[in-house]
């Protein structure tokens, strides 16, 4: 397995893997399948490829050159809250589960953080009935602060979404 940067030429596996996981993972994003089918690969490639200014970066972890895995990496470039940074969207597809693929993905993403300088906390949500996703963030140090009830409505049906920081060392 290998963790990097997506970029435009990506796009293409991003889209599949990213609507397989909004079709068969559908409480573990804000976004629809509906709201994602419809974009274009430009939209797709600009999408995913890192901000200029270290804003957005989208890691995916591949086996072989398969797409098994992404997740997002959103830095605040405003003053006031550039020391966080937000994990998002992360999904491994089910033939690349419990596999480790998870946990590599996750520690790429926290040892990118980790290279930003003056970065001290990263965040991310988690829907409160995705056990899996949560116990696999305290594995690691995530520690929960708090839960948005109904942060997420599928059907009539509401989630609440747990929240979750790791506690750096200050950087830089």
């Amino acid at each position: 397995m290998k963790v990097r940067s997506l970029g435009p030429a990506d796009a293409p596996a991003y889209q599949r893997l990213r609507l397989l996981a909004l079709e068969e993972s559908p409480t573990a994003f804000s976004a629809s399948h509906v709201d994602e089918a419809g974009r274009s690969m430009d939209e797709v490639a600009a999408r995913i490829t890192p901000a200029a200014d270290g804003s957005m970066r989208m890691l995916g972890i591949f086996e072989l050159d398969e797409l098994a895995g992404f997740i997002a990496v959103v830095h605040p470039q405003r003053e006031k809250l550039r020391h966080g940074v937000e994990l998002a969207g992360m999904y491994v597809a089910p033939a690349f589960r419990r596999r480790g693929f998870g946990r590599a993905l996750l520690m790429a993403a926290v040892a990118h953080v980790r290279s930003i300088a003056g970065v001290r906390q990263i965040r991310l949500g988690v829907n409160v009935t995705n056990k899996e996703a949560r116990a696999l963030y305290q594995s690691i140090g995530f520690a929960s602060y708090g839960v948005e009830p109904d942060a997420l409505q599928i059907d009539g049906v509401f989630y609440g979404e747990e929240r979750y920081v790791l506690r750096l060392n200050p950087a830089g």
